[in-house]
């Protein structure tokens, strides 16, 4: 029964008093641990993209988490002005009201200003909440990938250097084309025993008699 107590303590402590800052920090958290411990036990994939993907995963948690803090102790600030015009009247009843003026004090309403200092607590926690949810929203949605896209990839390349694989080809340079020669062009429209019987009257011209 003593351990049931204790847990059951912890839970309503938690239950009042808990943040949403609290829930993605601890997400993100385990996200920055676990993600890049799965990438790496992943063996489907090369060794450098395993590094580039894990050491990505553990940057973009790293950077979260403390944007997530800061977004939710923001907007807590911000509820402290928002909520400084709740006061305890307004949870208090027409009738508690009337017996007040009438400077009645019973258990009646005693019980009714413990119940409005309640309330005042219930409603302020609900606005700081809301508002703090809110801010880790807008981290989450706006801050942190804007943050991460302008930080993460300078990062990466400093740590990790782009090296140039054996799978990778060496780029060859362009060949000229090359114009073969022109073939001569053949006359095959001359008679070639035209040509010989010339050649052959000009030797008996020269060798016969005149």
């Amino acid at each position: 029964m003593a351990l049931a107590d204790k847990l059951r303590k912890i839970c309503l402590s938690l239950g009042k008093n808990n943040k949403p800052t609290y829930a993605v920090i601890a997400i993100a958290s385990v996200k920055g641990i676990c993600r890049p411990m799965f990438t790496m036990m992943d063996k489907t994939e090369k060794p450098e993209t395993k590094k580039y993907t894990a050491l990505r995963e553990g940057l973009t948690e790293l950077i979260a988490i403390p944007v997530y803090w800061a977004s939710g102790e923001l907007a807590g600030f911000c509820s402290k002005f928002i909520t400084r015009n709740i006061k305890k009247e307004d949870f208090i009843p027409q009738k508690i009201k009337a017996l007040m003026k009438d400077g009645i004090k019973n258990e009646k309403v005693e019980n009714a200003l413990k119940d409005a200092a309640e309330s005042v607590i219930q409603t302020k926690n609900k606005v700081t909440n809301n508002l703090r949810l809110a801010g880790v929203c807008t981290a989450a949605l706006l801050i942190i990938p804007a943050v991460c896209s302008a930080a993460i990839k300078p990062v990466v390349h400093k740590i990790i250097k782009p090296q140039q694989t054996n799978d990778e080809k060496p780029v060859m340079p362009e060949k000229r084309l090359q114009i073969a020669p022109r073939p001569k062009m053949v006359n095959f429209g001359a008679n070639p025993y035209k040509s010989a019987y010339s050649r052959l009257q000009t030797g008996l011209k020269i060798g016969g008699i005149l």
